[in-house]
Parts: structure tokens; C-alpha cells; sequence
């Protein structure tokens, strides 16, 4: 009986007419304070009190209690979908529990453009089609969004002539909405390979729900001014966090120098070393070969960690000697890495620094 009402419900809002007084509505949720609501949300409303439509589209779902779930996530198999609820919902869901800003835009299209979009997001939500592959960058609820109204409404975006929106990368635009001295920061950078670097244009960088906003106010003729419909609270200034990366690979980076220079490393702490930054060099190496984020390939990261120190740290250690070619290797390796990263995102060199003086330390020991 659940299903028949479904796809009852489906089919009639499929065929049904927008009246003369119906909105398109491109609703901007401010982002929040967990990592998965960091960048913000998109939202697309359909408004038509005569029909009695109050439908508010959102992309970018997904299903805790799917099976597989973490795994399915890591190898960016995990299926996304577009979920569908009234405003009204979203608005209190929003107020309640998320506290999040909301900024509304009415879109200025003709009735057919208005009835064409309706008819794309509820073929969307048929359950042949609900479903898609997720990219972070590429393809998810801010970008479906763009392309639903551009494919509509071609040539009311005037990507030319939106300068704000471009000269960045993807991971710069990522790093906009991060806090710097953070480990979930320096976590995301180190995962991201070469693709990301490539500079958005006006239209790619609209992967962010703020920037959607700003091209759709900047296009004239394309929506009225914003409104917002709820303002949340200024978020406070982050003061320097003394647990984050910068400080602790710091210290990190100085005791192995330290050690080093005075020749007491002992081989528990080199095979901890080599051991905890190779099986991360390994993880790096794996998300940028063997899963479907491709925006994780040619990682320089697992160049300047270099996922062979584990295990060879066990026999390379214990006599340094005779495993000089591999040192200075894996030292010209490590230093083309940090320079690389450095490039990227200047903290993720602080990640090869202790490697890195370790094996320059272990390259000028003589017996």
C-alpha cells in the first residue's frame, strides 16, 4: 500500500501544472559544524500555494544503515540519492537542531522552465533514478542543482562574467571552509591527489553551495534579491589549537632531529617511526589507486611518506650500511614529496619533516 502511494504521489506530481503564481526557490543553508555539514547545502523549493506544491529537493543523501556502509564510503561506492520534503520541515529541522543560516532566491524563469525543472527533479526521484555516485567536487547536492537550472534555463548564468569565482583550486576553495590547524584539515589535504589542484572556473567552483549563491545573485536577471530566512549566530573566533598538527609534528620533527643529532635513536622508536608514517603512506597509496576517488590519484603525499619503509624499517635500521642505496633513494623521494606537498598545502610537509630528517640522519651513518 506504501508503494502504490508513492508512485501515486510521484505521478501526480510528475504531471501536474504549475500555476501562474508558482516559485522556484534556490534555498542556501549555511554551513555547520560537523565535517559532513562543513561546506553547506543546497536546497531547490518549488512553491505553488494554488496547487497546494510545497516541495523543498535536496541531493546529496544518504543511508547510515546501508550495508557496507564505511566500506562502501571508503572506496566512494556508497549510493547518494535526492530526498524530497516540505519547506516547512526543512525551516524547523533547521531552527531546532541545525542552527544553521538560510538564505532564499526566487528565480526569475517562465512558467515552462519552472515546469520543466519540476519534471526533471520528479523523474529523479522515481526509484530507477534516485541514486547516483557521489563526488565530492564533481557531483553532488550544490552541482545537480546548477546543472538543473542551466539545463532549463540555458544562458541565464553568465559564468564570463563572475571573476570572484575563479583563480582558485578545488582544494583551495575546500581549505576556505576548514580550519587551518586542524587534523580533519590536514587529514583531507594529505588524501587529495593532483586533481584537485587543477584551478575551478566560475562554474566548477559552484561545487560549494555559497558560490551557487553568489553566480545566481551576480547573474542578472536570473533570480531577486536574496532573502534570508533565518539568521543564525556569528560563530566565534577559533583560537590556535595546541593539540592540533602544527605544534605536535613540530615537537615531533624536533626530538627526532634531536635524537638524531646526538646519535641516541633508538630502533623500537625508528621501527614506531617508519612503521606508523609507511602504513599511512600505504593507506594514501591505497585511496588514490584502488578506489573511485579519482580526485586522490597521483598523490605526492605517498611519495614523501613512501609506503615501502613499512616493513623494510625492520632490516634498513638495524644496519643502515648496507642499505645505503636505499636511504638515499628513499631520501631524494621524501624531499621531492615535501617540496611537492608544500606546493599543495604547505602543513602537509610538516608530515614528511620527521621522516625525512630520520633518513637524511640514517644516509651519514658510517661503521
Amino acid at each position: 500500500m506504501k508503494k502504490f502511494l508513492f508512485f501515486l504521489l510521484i505521478s501526480i506530481a510528475a504531471k501536474a501544472q504549475l500555476s501562474s503564481k508558482a516559485e522556484v526557490v534556490l534555498v542556501t543553508v549555511a554551513p555547520g559544524n560537523e565535517l559532513h555539514s562543513a561546506f553547506g547545502h543546497t536546497i531547490l523549493w518549488i512553491n505553488d500555494p494554488s496547487n497546494g506544491i510545497d516541495r523543498a529537493y535536496s541531493y546529496g543523501t544518504f543511508n547510515f544503515n546501508t550495508e557496507n556502509f564505511y566500506l562502501k564510503f571508503l572506496m566512494g561506492t556508497l549510493p547518494y540519492t535526492i530526498s524530497v520534503h516540505s519547506m516547512q520541515d526543512e525551516f524547523n529541522y533547521n531552527i531546532q537542531y541545525e542552527k544553521r543560516g538560510m538564505i532564499a532566491q526566487k528565480l526569475e524563469l517562465d512558467s515552462l522552465q519552472k515546469n520543466a525543472i519540476l519534471k526533471d527533479l520528479e523523474t529523479n526521484l522515481l526509484p530507477e533514478n534516485r541514486e547516483y555516485a557521489y563526488k565530492f567536487f564533481y557531483d553532488n547536492c550544490s552541482t545537480r542543482i546548477r546543472d538543473m537550472i542551466e539545463k532549463n534555463a540555458p544562458g541565464k548564468y553568465r559564468w564570463t562574467q563572475n571573476p570572484t569565482l575563479e583563480g582558485k583550486s578545488y582544494r583551495d576553495w575546500m581549505n576556505k571552509y576548514l580550519a587551518p590547524n586542524s587534523w580533519v584539515t590536514l587529514g583531507m589535504n594529505l588524501a587529495l591527489g593532483v586533481p584537485s589542484n587543477v584551478t575551478a572556473t566560475a562554474y566548477q567552483s559552484c561545487y560549494l553551495p555559497d558560490n551557487l549563491s553568489s553566480a545566481t545573485n551576480l547573474s542578472k536577471g536570473l533570480s531577486a534579491n536574496p532573502v534570508s530566512l533565518f539568521d543564525a549566530e556569528a560563530a566565534g573566533t577559533k583560537s590556535f589549537d595546541f593539540i592540533g598538527p602544527y605544534l605536535i609534528l613540530g615537537l615531533l620533527t624536533l626530538l627526532v632531529g634531536f635524537l638524531s643529532y646526538k646519535n641516541s635513536f633508538p630502533f623500537a622508536a625508528d621501527v614506531a617511526l617508519f612503521t606508523v608514517f609507511g602504513l599511512l603512506a600505504w593507506f594514501i597509496f591505497f585511496l588514490g589507486t584502488a578506489t573511485n576517488h579519482e580526485v586522490m590519484a597521483y598523490n605526492p603525499a605517498s611519495l614523501m611518506l613512501f609506503p615501502l619503509n613499512f616493513p623494510l624499517v625492520i632490516w634498513f635500521v638495524q644496519n643502515p650500511v648496507k642499505w645505503k642505496f636505499y636511504i638515499h633513494m628513499v631520501t631524494v623521494f621524501s624531499l621531492l614529496g615535501i617540496v611537492w606537498c608544500g606546493f599543495q598545502f604547505w602543513p602537509m610537509l610538516l608530515v614528511g619533516l620527521p621522516i625525512f630528517f630520520r633518513l637524511c640522519s640514517l644516509s651519514f651513518i658510517k661503521k
